[in-house]
């Protein structure tokens, strides 16, 4: 199972202000693998793929709506989806989803 734990060593976070944003990303982490995996069952494998989500999450927090930004000369592009190395690491468990 996904830990609270990681998640906030992962953001360097050692209090417990942001525990209940955290534990939302975290469950929308895991519905979302199952949907996108078309699993009922999450495997122990996967447990780190959805901590690295709901960080991602957790610092896309508020640019959600923002592809890019221009400040001067400093450019920045933002993610529409998930990064390429946690996409590649769900495809893994996919399944083919019968209609």
């Amino acid at each position: 199972m996904a830990s609270l734990e990681n998640v906030k060593t992962l953001l360097g976070i050692f209090d417990t202000s942001q525990d209940s944003l955290l534990n939302l990303y975290l469950s929308r982490a895991e519905k979302f693998v199952k949907n996108y995996c078309n699993i009922d069952e999450i495997p122990v494998e996967l447990d780190e793929v959805i901590e690295d989500i709901a960080v991602y999450r957790y610092r896309m927090n508020g640019v959600e709506n923002v592809k890019s930004e221009s400040k001067g000369s400093l450019s920045e592009t933002y993610r529409e989806s998930l990064p390429d190395d946690i996409l590649a690491q769900l495809n893994r468990y996919r399944r083919v989803k019968v209609v």
